[in-house]
């Protein structure tokens, strides 16, 4: 157990520095940090079952990952060294797509990526990923990944020789000092963006490339380790290097402040093994409103003490920072920072972040001052947005202190258009912590006609709903059965070659959005969009518009661009190839919700801010059916589409459930009548040709009568094919002499 430690120590004898453990997760009974340098994990997004068995006696108990659920560790640049070493046990429960025990990266929309990964790759193989401040990823593959087994699995990169390896089981399995792209193999996570570290999940939101296993012993150190420490850590556990006595305190300390003066307990912890922790000394640098009162006694291994400090605002209002630099016998770390945070708030404006008129003409807008001692002074207010139909009525300059209040009248009025409007009204106050408050205003005028397009799909890409969006047919499709006797024929993408374009027009593409259709995948191998509008500058600079995904994990993906790098993911229920699902993707402006559903059901949603920036932004984009990217020229579908409708609101679900059942024509009431639009004689004597509309894949009744008494009907047939949106049918056996007929056509 002290091989590491001794290690540690000759090598600062020999180079005065020596490899810093920065992290070390257990995951024996949660995700806090057991080094002391606070870097805590928090589980999030779904399950993680803590208390498994562990990898060895050395480990203790370990953590299962069983869905969607995953660790996030908040970004901190020492999690992200120039050199590092990254040790785990692993223990994979499948090989199926690209799963991540670990990633630390980000990955500015694919031209720009950074940090590291450890991939059970979509081969059934360890991989060890590094991005190089170029486009694309720097990978490195080992050895193949057996699973229901223990792994241990080492991932090092040395700076100085730009030399990354994976180690698996203590011994090198890859290993390159060769960069694939750009100057060198890694560059950190933090270059551009600082994404937070992800135990059991990938991406640089943690959203995808969930792993599937037990996962125990994680460690990060600021050097690449050498074979030797590696092979000691997988046998005694990352334990072996910790600190001896060690110090532990939170950072940073989030204080409660009154306006008064106060003494605050720091907890001050010792996670070391067997030493006693002694702090020598604690102090602000002088700060004139932090000072140490006393210091903690002896600190036993697992257990602690408080150090204890006074805080004096002397009259002073707003927010309040000190770094408390704290002296200890711990042998790694003697001397750790934390910071100490609060704020006195007097005066404090509430009020609603978001006032909803609805279809009301006039609101009001309660503001209070939480304040315990001050007034509010109101100086101002500021209207941006559809600033023409909003007017305020009332501003008040003065709100009295412990939950004063004072209201603000603001009327409404449309100027005869329809839709959602929506204002934000920022208020200037003497607030000191938010001196500009927002409040955002929306009212609505419902649409007479919500629906935009409608792409019935059932021999071309015409759009049947009357407004001219019809689309261009780009290599071969084929014609075939529909999802269901609502939804007519549907179209066959083969992909790799065919797509329907649909010229941009901003009306595709409204703040408010719904689209629902019905999908059936041949595959669920890569990325395949059924649906896209969007627009993506310059390959990642900001992206825009919205796009549905087969993705590579045979997902359904829900993704738009929000003007920044990067899209915003929502991932859905897994893919069934072969067989028909309906899909509707929705975004609601006013409440910042987007939403996926499937067959019916609500799969996901989020809210959040600033989710959906519309394709017409920066660029004009056209909308592909069956195939993705700016210029339909990727993500190719491969399967059926049908019945693809697109609505300039966030449709409710009884009406996406109306849609799945009665197809986009039945819900809005635009489908095509059944009905005999032309009757010829001919082509030859003694024959009647009709014609009626039709849907394709479907089939229908025939008869005719003489006379429209209900009993003389004769069926002509019963299984008659459609031939797309008009069918025609001949009657070969008029009979002789007859003076009127009548016929009708009917759809089972």
């Amino acid at each position: 157990m002290k091989y590491l430690n001794s290690f540690l120590l000759s090598c600062v004898a020999a180079c005065s520095c020596h490899a810093e453990l920065v992290a070390h997760w257990p995951l024996d009974s949660d995700a806090l940090d057991a080094t002391g340098n606070a870097h805590n994990g928090t589980v999030v997004d779904g399950t993680v079952n803590f208390g498994q068995p562990g990898a060895n006696a050395n480990t203790g108990s370990a953590a299962a990952f069983p869905d969607t659920g995953h660790i996030d560790v908040p970004f901190d640049a020492a999690l992200n060294g120039e050199s590092f070493t990254v040790a785990l046990w692993a223990n994979a429960a499948s090989t199926g797509g690209f799963s991540s025990p670990l990633t630390s990266r980000d990955d500015v929309a694919g031209p720009l990526t950074h940090g590291f990964i450890i991939y059970n790759n979509n081969a059934g193989v360890w991989d060890f990923w590094t991005g190089d401040s170029d486009a694309g990823w720097d990978s490195l593959a080992g050895s193949p990944v057996t699973t229901d087994t223990w792994t241990h699995v080492a991932i090092t990169y040395d700076a100085p020789t730009d030399t990354k390896t994976l180690w698996i089981d203590g011994v090198v399995s890859a290993t390159d000092n060769i960069p694939q792209s750009g100057p060198t193999q890694y560059a950190p996570n933090g270059t551009i963006e600082m994404e937070n570290l992800h135990i059991g999940a990938g991406q640089d939101d943690g959203l995808n490339f969930y792993f599937d296993g037990l996962i125990d012993d994680v460690g990060i150190w600021n050097e690449a380790l050498d074979q030797t420490v590696l092979q000691s850590i997988m046998a005694n556990g990352v334990v072996s290097g910790l600190s001896d006595p060690a110090l532990s305190v939170p950072n940073p300390i989030d204080l409660v402040l009154n306006g008064g003066i106060q003494v605050i307990e720091i907890p001050i912890n010792n996670p070391g093994q067997t030493q006693t922790l002694t702090v020598s000394a604690a102090t602000f640098n002088g700060d004139p409103n932090f000072s140490v009162t006393t210091l903690p006694g002896p600190v036993t291994p697992g257990s602690s003490g408080n150090l204890v400090v006074t805080f004096d605002p002397a009259g002073n209002n707003g927010a309040f920072e000190a770094d408390l630099k704290i002296t200890s016998n711990d042998s790694l770390t003697p001397v750790r920072t934390t910071t100490l945070r609060g704020a006195i708030h007097d005066p404090m404006l509430v009020s609603d972040a978001t006032v909803d008129l609805g279809e009301n003409t006039t609101g009001t807008i309660t503001l209070t001052n939480n304040g315990a001692t001050r007034s509010l002074q109101v100086s101002g207010i500021t209207i941006t947005g559809n600033s023409d139909n909003f007017e305020i009525t009332s501003i008040p300059s003065t709100i009295a202190a412990n939950g004063g209040t004072d209201d603000i009248e603001i009327s409404f009025d449309s100027l005869g258009e329809q839709g959602n409007f929506s204002v934000t009204l920022t208020f200037n106050t003497d607030d000191p912590i938010n001196p500009a408050f927002i409040v955002i205003v929306t009212a609505t005028v419902p649409f007479s006609d919500t629906l935009v397009a409608w792409w019935p799909l059932d021999v071309d890409g015409t759009d049947a709903s009357g407004n001219g969006f019809d689309g261009v047919v780009e290599g071969s499709l084929v014609a075939s059965p529909g999802a269901n006797g609502a939804t007519g024929g549907s179209l066959e993408f083969d992909g790799f070659s065919s797509r329907i374009d649909v010229p941009f027009d901003q009306a595709l593409n409204p703040q408010d959005f719904t689209v629902t259709l019905w999908a059936n995948a041949s595959t669920t191998s890569g990325f395949a969009s059924p649906i896209t509008s969007r627009d993506d500058v310059g390959g990642g600079t900001s992206t825009h518009g919205y796009i549905l995904y087969n993705d590579n994990g045979g997902n359904w993906n829900f993704w738009t661009g929000d003007g920044n790098p990067g899209w915003d993911t929502l991932t859905g229920e897994s893919v069934t190839t072969d067989t028909w699902t309906h899909i509707a993707m929705t975004f609601d402006s006013v409440t910042q919700t987007k939403s996926i559903w499937i067959n019916g059901t609500l799969a996901a949603s989020d809210v959040a801010a600033a989710q959906y920036s519309l394709n017409g932004t920066v660029e004009m984009e056209p909308l592909h059916i069956g195939a993705g990217q700016d210029d339909g020229l990727n993500f190719w579908f491969s399967g059926k589409i049908d019945d693809v409708g697109l609505f300039r609101v966030a449709l409710s679900p009884d009406n996406i459930n109306s849609i799945m059942t009665d197809g986009v024509g039945g819900f809005t009431g635009s489908s095509r009548a059944l009905e005999i639009t032309d009757i010829d004689l001919g082509p030859n004597p003694g024959e009647v040709t009709i014609t009626f509309n039709s849907v394709n894949g479907a089939a229908y009744i025939i008869e005719r009568s003489t006379n429209l008494a209900p009993d003389s009907w004769d069926e002509l047939t019963d299984n008659h094919a459609s031939e797309g949106e008009t069918t025609s049918f001949t009657d070969l056996d008029v009979p002789v002499g007859t003076t009127k007929l009548f016929y009708r056509v009917i759809r089972p």
